[in-house]
């Protein structure tokens, strides 16, 4: 066991400890988090006083591992751009967890990431859950499938423009992904029958999406996007996470009344698009503020994953969010969004024993993750 001691413990879902510890059990588990520095026999004390204690992060949109850093075009798996519409496909199948951007991750206190197909085509494929350190993909995986990936607005219509086939339009786009629901709906009913079809890859995967047992992940900017998308969310009864959400603040209010979540950013993204022209580190804030279960993502490598504090750091400082609503932005909100507050975004008896301990507040710029642990195992070390 590793008790962490004597730092001011920010666990998110009970308030801030000043001089408190943190217990983690050789079961990859929390086992106490409590005031004071009292000692427990046959621990390995780390010593925290002066320091910060936090949650592993979790960035909830990412490419991390399917989108390599330093190797080039041979590195991107991110896109199979010969199909609108390629459900089957799965990012468990690119992920190449010997990229340099997972101690990438580590050394900003991300812990946890969803990451998985960009958005080239209407239907990208599945993503996955992970953590950011492990042994193997295998015991790093949290969630495979985690959600399919669909995508609106200009990044679509720009790539199948070029090959002259559909979608070249918003148009054309919501009918890609309507017809490849309603073709699933008809699968699923013929695969009840007496003389099923064969097995499709691509529907069997649409069909748990239509079962409401993963969610469609769509990135959408603009606030026209996002409408689409809720109304197809709605005839189909399907769930659904806003990724991206630029615009979202204009239709805030919408997506409150329909209960759909919004991972926002890349806040720090300068990007030339016309459909990005309207972010703000205010979007965050009033999209909580109207009630919607609001996150903040990196899309790493669009932005690197280590980012993830600051942009949290500004939305709590410039966009009025403050330090608390901030730092749920990048623990137990992308978890709560994730399926997954049980087990990580916050510091509390019996969760994943992620912990990042700083040498100062993880909003300041000269802080530093000094330790990082993910499942009561240190993976990261600042090198003096």
């Amino acid at each position: 066991m590793i008790l962490i001691r004597g730092g001011t413990v920010l666990t998110v879902s009970d308030g801030v400890i000043e001089d408190g510890s943190v217990l983690l059990g050789d079961d990859g588990k929390i086992s106490d988090v409590f005031p004071g520095r009292k000692d427990v026999p046959g621990t390995e004390v780390v010593d925290a006083v002066g320091k910060v204690v936090t949650p592993g992060f979790v960035d909830a949109h990412t490419h991390l591992g399917i989108c390599n850093l330093e190797v080039g075009e041979i590195g991107e798996d991110e896109n199979e751009m010969t199909n609108p519409a390629t459900p089957g496909c799965r990012a468990i199948d690119a992920v190449y967890i010997w990229d340099s951007g997972f101690s990438d991750a580590l050394s900003g206190g991300v812990t946890t990431v969803f990451t998985g197909p960009g958005s080239g085509n209407v239907i990208g494929g599945q993503s996955i859950t992970m953590k950011t350190a492990g042994r193997s993909l295998e015991d790093m995986v949290l969630q495979d499938p985690a959600g399919l990936k669909t995508a609106s607005g200009e990044n679509p219509k720009r790539v199948y423009k070029t090959k002259n086939q559909l979608p070249s339009t918003r148009m054309g786009t919501a009918k890609v992904l309507r017809e490849a629901l309603l073709k699933a709906r008809d699968y699923r009913e013929r695969r009840a029958g007496a003389e099923p079809p064969a097995v499709d890859l691509d529907m069997e995967i649409l069909c748990r999406v239509l079962d409401r047992e993963i969610p469609l992940r769509t990135h959408s900017h603009r606030a026209d996007d996002i409408m689409t998308m809720v109304r197809i969310r709605d005839e189909f009864g399907i769930r659904m996470v806003i990724e991206h959400g630029t615009d979202s603040a204009r239709v805030r209010n919408e997506l409150a009344k329909a209960g759909i979540p919004v991972i926002t950013g890349p806040l720090l993204d300068v990007s030339p698009k016309v459909e990005t022209a309207s972010s703000s580190f205010q979007t965050p804030h009033l999209l909580a503020q109207a009630g919607v279960l609001a996150a903040i993502m990196t899309d790493h490598p669009v932005i690197p994953i280590e980012s993830l504090r600051l942009e949290a750091a500004i939305a709590a400082y410039e966009g009025g969010a403050g330090e608390e609503e901030a730092l749920e932005f990048i623990t137990i909100n992308p978890a709560r969004i994730l399926g997954l507050e049980d087990r990580i975004g916050s510091l509390s008896k019996g969760k994943d024993a992620d912990v990042v301990i700083w040498s100062g507040h993880p909003f300041k710029s000269s802080s530093v993750a000094e330790r990082t642990y993910v499942n009561g195992r240190l993976a990261w070390e600042a090198q003096a």
